[in-house]
């Protein structure tokens, strides 16, 4: 019960300070509040650190480029405002890794937890920085040369970005882990797997965002 206390407390300050940044709409608070409850409850201050460390550094980001997006909004419904949509999507899959933690009490799955936010947030800095590219996209399939903000789309600087994204939590993993557990030989290795996988799961959801996601156009 303290643990859902203490997560309920720490996902709500976070949730209503996003919301007051405009970072989150009213339907993304309580799902981050749910969220960030659950993941502090499973998984503790490492699982915690990995929700937060992805959503302060995307956020960041969203509100520095915004200017570079207004264009984009045509072709992309994504906003710099998280509604509940995509904070499950973004934290869904790191909330199975924290529960197969709590329940099987194996520290590979907070391993799994922090590469579930490393594409996240290789995925979102991609998509933040890769805008900023002077040379338009190309397309991940076809290898031709798209517009801007079209799904599918890959760019040097955006790959370059996305990278980063993931390395960030890796290396975001090994700290909080080390000041957690102190040394363990996870805190070598985790950085590498963290940022590959984070990596390769970003490359992979562009390659479905080019072929299965549904695509409009409005005026």
């Amino acid at each position: 019960m303290k643990e859902l206390i203490i997560g309920l407390i720490f996902s709500g300050i976070i949730a209503l300070a996003a919301f007051k940044k405009r970072s989150l709409s009213l339907s993304g608070v309580v799902a981050s509040v749910l969220l960030g409850t659950l993941m502090y409850y499973f998984g503790g201050i490492v699982a915690s650190g990995m929700m937060v460390a992805f959503f302060v550094s995307s956020s960041i980001l969203s509100h520095i480029f915004k200017g570079n997006k207004t264009a984009l909004e045509k072709v992309n419904e994504k906003g710099s405002r998280r509604d509940c949509f995509q904070v499950f999507a973004n934290g869904g899959m790191g909330l199975v890794f924290a529960a197969l933690f709590y329940y099987f009490n194996n520290p590979l799955f907070l391993v799994g937890c922090a590469a579930a936010f490393g594409e996240a947030n290789a995925d979102t800095w991609a998509s933040e920085i890769g805008v900023l590219s002077r040379k338009k996209p190309i397309s991940i399939i076809t290898r031709r040369t798209i517009e801007t903000g079209v799904s599918g789309g890959v760019s040097s600087l955006g790959t370059l970005a996305s990278f980063l994204g993931a390395a960030f939590i890796g290396f975001s993993f090994s700290c909080i882990y080390f000041l957690t557990y102190g040394y363990n030989i996870i805190i070598i290795f985790s950085p590498f797997i963290i940022t590959l996988l984070g990596f390769i799961g970003a490359i992979i959801d562009s390659f479905l965002g080019a072929t299965l996601q549904a695509q409009y156009y409005c005026e």
